[in-house]
């Protein structure tokens, strides 16, 4: 078990005014509307719960968790959303939108299997200069280029780190 805390990259003063100002965004975007938020299950949790309460609009809130990758990168769900989705304006959160590649997986099989009236993403951390696919993010806390684990506020690396109340990066291993 590592002993060592990472850096801080972003505060716990400046975490908590960047998820009252997305939730304000939020509220004014669906404004005389009802959300069904979903959260990405374990990063997306402490988010996900400062952001509802942030959220001046009716919310209801739905999980789903996606299974460790299988042979061949297949992505699949460990568990999905059991209610339904169909019709309602849908806010999909996650902790961090690295490459896109999952996040468009997941945007298109909410799209395509519970068909929503809209869907919107939303990430603590984009790092849209990461992507592989296209995956347009429509809100984020923090725009990140550098490389490296962010950890912390709900985010681990290895399940390390996430009780850390501000983000933290760590280095990432020299690639030979």
């Amino acid at each position: 078990m590592t002993e060592t805390r990472p850096p801080v990259l972003f505060g716990e003063d400046l975490i908590r005014e960047r998820v009252r100002d997305l939730g304000r965004r939020i509220s004014e975007d669906y404004s005389g509307k009802e959300i069904a938020v979903v959260g990405v299950l374990k990063g997306a949790m402490v988010f996900m719960a400062d952001l509802i309460r942030a959220i001046e609009r009716p919310v209801s809130c739905h999980f789903l968790r996606l299974a460790p990758p299988k042979e061949g990168g297949r992505i699949d769900f460990a568990f999905a959303i059991e209610d339904d989705l169909a019709g309602r304006d849908v806010l999909l959160l996650n902790d961090v939108v690295d490459t896109g590649v999952t996040q468009s997986f997941m945007a298109a099989h909410i799209l395509e299997e519970w068909k929503p009236q809209t869907l919107k993403i939303a990430t603590l951390v984009d790092r849209e200069d990461h992507r592989k696919v296209d995956c347009p993010v429509d809100y984020a806390c923090f725009k990140l280029t550098r490389d490296g684990y962010v950890v912390g506020y709900g985010l681990a690396y290895r399940e390390q780190f996430r009780e850390l109340p501000y983000i933290g990066l760590l280095p990432a291993p020299e690639r030979t």
